[in-house]
């Protein structure tokens, strides 16, 4: 299962990047609309003053995640394996989402200047929409109080989005192509293993490959640690934060077929949590990853594009 989050300031993008995951058959699960709905339940006229009333007093009464928890049930209940949840507001609500998925839930941030957003959201007409520039500041400094900016900082992507809306589509795209590839059980397996000799410690070498493979289910067969995993998403973060994605490409690629790739990696780089794919002495780390499509795989964990 895969569920995404937007998170952003008001006028952002997050509408029109949450239509972009629907358009790619994500079931959308609106947080505002769960507020909206509690108001009209009880009768309670929408405007902008009544929406930020009525999720301050939710938060107050239930706390910070309260919106959150009132969405997981209908999240839980849906027959969809991909959903997005628009409208994060706060990272006690991010940390609710993380509670409840695990690594199932991934968090992107859009982030854009004040003055892209205000006309924005004056040319969306929206009845909670702050239509002065005034009521957009206090809008925006509302939702800093609820922990905007804390979840912003512990997004998994980022997304800017000061130029066209068909420029924002395509960032979005490919965010959640990426995501898609990465996430545990979309059919991606992985194998590894490794020669343990009898001056290394076993503890260690499976340190290793949990480093890079942290889900890898490991044993030992007389001189060989082997073991499976079903995630490229540590390995995709390493690539990115050592900056050597346009390399990896390249290695990746050297033994790409119809429904796999394989490579090697350093035993004693991955032991400090680095991927590196020159030969080790005492034996490299192989890794066999089966795919459907494996070429789009090398791709989404290596594109420089997906920040």
């Amino acid at each position: 299962m895969l569920i995404i989050g937007f998170v952003g300031f008001p006028g952002s993008g997050k509408s029109e990047a949450t239509a972009v995951a629907q358009a790619r058959g994500f079931v959308v699960v609106a947080m505002g609309d769960a507020v909206r709905s509690y108001m009209r339940e009880r009768g309670i006229e929408l405007s902008e003053k009544n929406v930020g009333a009525i999720a301050n007093e939710l938060r107050a009464l239930r706390g910070m995640d309260a919106i959150a928890q009132m969405c997981i049930p209908a999240v839980r209940a849906l027959p969809s394996q991909k959903v997005v949840i628009d409208g994060l507001r706060g990272v006690a609500e991010v940390d609710a989402y993380r509670r409840e998925f695990n690594n199932n839930f991934k968090l992107i941030a859009i982030a854009a200047s004040p003055e892209a957003r205000f006309e924005r959201v004056k040319s969306r007409s929206r009845p909670d929409d702050a239509l002065s520039f005034q009521g957009f500041e206090e809008k925006d400094k509302r939702e800093l109080a609820w922990g905007l900016e804390e979840a912003l900082s512990t997004a998994d992507c980022y997304i800017s989005n000061e130029g066209s809306l068909e420029e924002l589509k395509s960032s979005v795209s490919k965010v959640i192509e990426r995501l898609s590839s990465l996430v545990p059980a979309t059919g991606i397996e992985i194998s590894v293993q490794t020669p343990i000799h009898e001056t290394e410690v076993q503890d260690k070498v499976e340190r290793a490959i949990r480093n890079i493979f942290p889900d890898a289910a490991l044993e030992r067969s007389n001189d060989l640690i082997r073991g499976t995993s079903h995630t490229l998403e540590t390995f995709a973060n390493l690539l990115r934060a050592q900056r050597i994605r346009s390399a990896a490409n390249a290695e990746l690629m050297k033994r790409v077929s119809s429904n796999s790739f394989e490579f090697t990696l350093n035993k004693q780089a991955a032991l400090v949590g680095k991927v590196n794919f020159w030969q080790d002495p005492l034996g490299p780390i192989f890794v066999r990853v089966v795919a459907p499509s494996p070429d789009k795989v090398i791709e989404a964990i290596t594109d420089e594009s997906n920040e």
